[in-house]
């Protein structure tokens, strides 16, 4: 499994793949300790949740992420093996690396480039392969494998439902968000299914050939698209309240 950016070298921003490598494996305590119950929370939900909160209209932190994913206790299964502090710098790190592959400056200066650098897990097949000889996972698990960039786009569009502040009143800004959010939510549409097809005959003059690579790269796009699109709604808002201030006028 990779948890590597689907991109090419051409990329704006850096990953430092150890520290990813890191955060996943201390994750995994976080996984292991939670009610047998609860979702599944890997690391691509945690880094489409923490990307959602660099893109959207609020100022955010990441612990908002951990919170909502893991609930307000969860350091202490951290606490209990003294990897707290350990995680904190990595997903600070991870934060950190978000926020400069959204900077807006050169998000405007070359908008056909991907700066994102997002933990999108693949699973090829001889890592399939290597898990199911050593007992990982059961072919009836691997056959359930949700595809790649499915979970990431979950934990982006779960912040966007968590909060209050990802919406407009109607116009065309509000149009134009729902249009960006059904692309990062056709990731998470089952290959063949109805609602899939639908959407990729509506949203490609070419429908032909639009895969689910196809459709991550939109995703991403879509994402750097959302992050200038949040700063000029915020702009906008700023600028009608300054008209509206009671010394506006003098």
């Amino acid at each position: 499994m990779n948890d590597t950016p689907m991109a090419d070298d051409d990329m704006g921003a850096t990953l430092d793949v150890e520290n990813a490598q890191r955060l996943g494996a201390l994750l995994a305590v976080l996984a292991g300790a939670a009610d047998e119950d609860a979702p599944a929370i890997t690391l691509d939900t945690l880094d489409g949740y923490l990307t959602a909160l660099r893109t959207g209209p609020s100022d955010a932190a990441p612990a908002q992420a951990m919170d909502a994913l893991f609930g307000e206790d969860w350091p202490s299964a951290l606490d209990e093996q003294d990897d707290t502090d350990a995680f904190l710098e990595a997903l600070h790190l991870r934060w950190n690396e978000i926020g400069d592959s959204l900077d807006p400056q050169p998000l405007l200066e070359s908008p056909e480039q991907m700066h994102l650098t997002p933990l999108i897990s693949e699973f090829d097949e001889e890592t399939k392969a290597e898990l199911l000889a050593q007992g990982a996972l059961t072919a009836e698990l691997l056959e359930r494998l949700p595809a790649p960039g499915v979970m990431w786009a979950q934990g982006f569009l779960q912040a966007v439902d968590d909060s209050n502040d990802w919406t407009l009143p109607d116009g065309d800004g509000a149009e134009d968000l729902k249009a960006m959010l059904e692309a990062i939510e056709a990731v998470t549409l089952d290959e063949g299914s109805t609602p899939r097809d639908e959407y990729i005959r509506e949203a490609y003059e070419e429908p032909e050939g639009i895969d689910q690579n196809a459709l991550i790269d939109d995703m991403l796009f879509t994402v750097q698209d959302l992050r200038l699109f949040w700063m000029q709604q915020r702009a906008l808002k700023e600028a009608i309240a300054g008209l509206s201030a009671p010394d506006a006028t003098h």
